[in-house]
């Protein structure tokens, strides 16, 4: 799927750079001393572990914090990623509330990707990464380590670069830095590192899918669902009632023919649409809204029952499509 298809309905940034001298950083600020002062002991700096609240609240030893957190008041879908690979540099992917939409671009093992960022805050203005806000990347709590390298060294104010260290997957967490704490942490997002020379040579077996497992990502950790049995589904009732009005985010795992797993992300995409001959008008799925790289969307438009199949996608075609699947859209 083209970026521009997966873009196209996205709103553009503001262009103009509002002044942030007066901007007020949640947590930045020590609490202020009492009326009465306090016996003198051995310690003698009793405030200083108020002027860091902010990043005990949320920090570990290396500065990555346990979840996305936000003191600078970003707007939503205002942290946008940018591919500088591209002359002008490319949208790539952009934050939504806790997750994100689109995907960072693939990292080549022994190379770097170079990925800068525009943010604009609730009030319109446009945050300038360079010397008082800088754009960090760390890899999230949890992932695997010694995919990706990343050092200070990496570190250019308005931009980033991560190392491909190892074939694989992992997961990453960008940051605002301001002095000597993050004001900003996005959710965490895909990164795949890959051999640059193997376009087709690591291919999955583009005829058959040998696992297609759902995920209910309401779940925290994602909860296995319907999964496909041959030529059927099993657990279809285990499929999520979809709300009218509102929408389920479903994930899924796969392995292909040879029992190797088929990572969702840049290269190969989790789509659904509706059955052929299914009942229209149940639910509503827009790729270019609905489709997340390693999850899709389906929205309930109506009560009732359909019939939808999920697919996988890769360089912009369908290389596997599931038996159909039923879906229910309650009122609840």
């Amino acid at each position: 799927m083209s970026d521009e298809r997966r873009y196209a309905s996205r709103r553009k940034l503001l262009a103009a750079t509002g002044s942030l001298t007066a901007l007020g950083l949640a947590g930045c600020l020590g609490d202020e001393e009492g009326d009465e002062p306090e016996p003198a002991d051995d310690g003698d700096d009793d405030h200083d572990d108020d002027d860091h609240d902010h990043d005990d609240d949320h920090d570990h030893d290396d500065g990555v914090a346990d979840e996305y957190f936000d003191e600078l008041g970003v707007a939503d879908e205002g942290f946008v990623i940018l591919d500088r690979a591209h002359d002008p540099h490319e949208e790539v992917a952009y934050v939504h509330g806790d997750h994100w939409h689109g995907d960072l671009p693939s990292i080549p093992v022994d190379d770097n990707v170079s990925i800068g960022a525009e943010i604009e805050l609730e009030d319109g203005d446009e945050l300038e990464l360079g010397d008082e806000y800088e754009l960090r990347v760390a890899v999230a709590p949890d992932e695997p380590e010694g995919v990706v390298g990343i050092d200070e060294d990496d570190y250019h104010g308005d931009h980033v670069h991560i190392h491909g260290e190892q074939e694989g997957v992992t997961e990453v967490v960008f940051m605002i830095w301001h002095d000597d704490h993050a004001d900003y942490q996005s959710p965490p997002i895909t990164a795949q590192v890959v051999e640059e020379d193997d376009d087709h040579d690591h291919d999955h077996d583009d005829e058959y899918v040998s696992e297609f497992q759902l995920l209910d990502r309401a779940h925290d950790p994602h909860e296995e669902i319907s999964y496909v049995h041959g030529d059927h589904w099993h657990g279809e009732d285990d499929f999520p009632t979809i709300p009218v009005g509102d929408n389920v985010s479903i994930g899924a795992e796969l392995e292909d023919a040879d029992g190797d797993e088929i990572v969702l992300g840049p290269e190969y995409e989790l789509g659904v649409e509706l059955a052929d001959g299914a009942e229209e008008g149940v639910v509503e799925i827009d790729e270019d809204e609905d489709y997340h790289g390693d999850h899709v969307h389906i929205h309930g438009e109506s009560a009732g029952e359909t019939e939808v199949v999920f697919t996988l996608i890769h360089d912009d075609h369908v290389d596997y499509e599931t038996p159909a699947l039923t879906v229910t859209v309650g009122d609840d």
